[in-house]
Formats: C-alpha cells, structure tokens, sequence
C-alpha cells in the first residue's frame, strides 16, 4: 500500500522523500521556493508565529523554510502546504520547484518572474549590455518600440512594458553597476526624440549615487568585443548568481566556475570603459547629437536614411 498526503497526491509505498545534506547551500531555486511558500502561508492569514505553533515546528525551521536555507526537504514542503491548504496542482509545482532547489546549478527559467524575484533580494549587481540600452534604464518609449519590432501580441507587449518599469523603481533602492557599449547607445531606436529622451534619462541616472554608468567606447577597436549581455547579482547570505539572456533562452548559473570567469570578464570591461566622469559627459553630447529635427540634413534618422537610400543604388 502506498500512502497519500493531505493534497490528495499518493506516494508508492517505500517512497522516501530526499533529504538533502544538513551543511547544502541555499540555491537560487531553493529561495525562489521560499517565496512560494511563504505566500502560501500568507494567504491563509496565519502569522509565521502561528503557523509554527499550528504546524508543531520552531519559528527558526519556518524562517529556513521560507528564506530557502538550510533544512528543505519534500517531506517539509508537503507538509507545509498541507496545513495552508494547498491543491493537488499546486502541491505537485511546489515538489516539482523542492526537487530542482537540491540541486545547485542552472535552469531556463520559464516566466519573467524568476528575474524579478533575484533582482529584487538581490544586495547589489553589474552587469554588461553590448546590444541595447539595459531594461532598468529604458524609457517607456524605447522599451515600447523594441518590443514592437518583435511581432508579439500587443497584450503581451503591454504586460511587459508595465513589468518592465515596474522593475525600475529597484534603481532607489540598492546599487547597480552598468556597463554599456557605446553602439548599444547609438542603435537607432523609434527616431531621434525618442533616442535624444533616451540618452537624457542616462544623463540623469549616472547622476544617481547608487547607479554607476559606464561605457565601453567604440574607440578601443577589439578590445571593446567583449561578448554577450549578463548580469552578476550578489546576495547576503546567498552565493552569487550570474544571469545570461540569449535570445528565446535564458540561463541562471551558479556554479563558482562560471561566476569566477564572468568575473573575470567584468574585470576586462572596467579595464577598456570610460570613468564615471567620462562617460556622463559623452552621454550629455550623444543627447546633443539626437536633440535636432529628424528631417534636417545633418539628423541622425536623416542620415539612416540616406545610406539606406546609397544601398539601393
């Protein structure tokens, strides 16, 4: 006979539920869990207070659940959700997140709310933009026009434009280091307005004391290819988290390896890009250059358009 618990899934007799090492790290995933659980909970009313009371636990083993620490195990996930009442479906997704929380590493996250949760308990990140202006720097406009050349449906691109700028109230709250390419900042994006309030906002926020702007000028030649877009979070009491967005893929790493050579990486930017100094002052000129009619000779759309117009001859 097997057994079956509360959320009504049935486990084959003999099944044990894994229990990690008592020294395992705290994961991404595995805090990523927490959060869940911890909505859960609160959903029911119930303080952590009460909850450890209900449950029979002490109010430090909640507090480990709930913050991803030390002490997860599937047998604690179904019975913590068990007492909040959880459905079949939602119990099988919290085993499902228990599992892959064991184990230390990277996934494709499937929704933008992986992201969201690390960018936001996160204590401090850097990252490196070589394409486009970076999301938490965007103005509304430019983010709006990048995602019209995508072709998605305009509800999903109005879902994400409002994600996308919800995330920039983060930018008063802790600190950021961004590196960019100087082509990212001259990629033509929705005209000459849209990019002269672009650069504007850069302006700005390099002003911010929490927000560092630098970037790498196209006058270093090779030196400045320096690969694709990603992002180094750094945590409290958690080990670094490297994200990497390629396309319709996007990875989380955390495995030392990795964060040791994307350190390595950053290293090499700050060694090639402007100072902070230097860089606001090249942002207030490129706002200059795009602050001037688009249909005058010397515009920057006006010339796009006459060399698309000399490769057609």
């Amino acid at each position: 006979m097997g057994w079956r618990c509360a959320a009504g899934i049935e486990f084959p007799a003999g099944t044990r539920l894994t229990l990690p090492m008592s020294d395992r790290e705290s994961t991404a995933r595995a805090r990523e869990l927490g959060a869940e659980l911890r909505k859960l909970r609160e959903s029911t009313g119930w303080s952590a207070f009460d909850f450890a009371s209900i449950v029979g636990w002490s109010n430090s083993k909640v507090s480990r659940v709930e913050n991803g620490l030390r002490g997860i195990t599937e047998i604690d996930v179904v019975r913590f959700a068990a007492y909040c009442r959880a459905t079949k479906d939602e119990m099988e997704e919290l085993l499902a997140r228990c599992r892959e929380a064991l184990i230390p590493g990277y996934w494709v996250p499937a929704q933008l709310s992986s992201l969201v949760f690390h960018e936001s308990t996160a204590t401090s990140s850097v990252s490196y933009q070589p394409l486009v202006v970076p999301g938490l720097l965007q103005t509304a406009d430019y983010a709006a026009a990048l995602m019209a050349d995508k072709s998605m449906a305009a509800k999903d691109a109005a879902y994400l434009l409002e994600a996308r700028m919800t995330r920039q109230e983060l930018l008063d709250r802790r600190q950021f280091g961004f590196f960019i390419h100087e082509q990212a900042l001259r990629l033509p994006v929705g005209g000459d307005r849209l990019m002269n309030e672009q650069m504007l906002k850069l302006v700005l926020l390099a002003e911010h004391p929490w927000i560092s702007i630098r970037i790498v000028p196209v006058a270093a030649g090779a030196r400045s290819a320096l690969g694709g877009e990603f992002v180094l979070f750094a945590f409290e009491d958690a080990r670094p988290l490297l994200y990497l967005e390629h396309g319709p893929v996007s990875l989380f790493l955390e495995d030392r390896h990795y964060i040791e050579a994307y350190r390595g990486r950053l290293a090499g930017i700050a060694d090639v890009a402007l100072d902070r100094g230097q860089s606001r002052e090249m942002l207030a000129a490129m706002a200059s250059e795009f602050d001037r009619p688009e249909d005058t000779p010397d515009g920057p759309q006006m010339a796009k358009e006459q060399r698309e117009q000399r490769t057609k001859w």
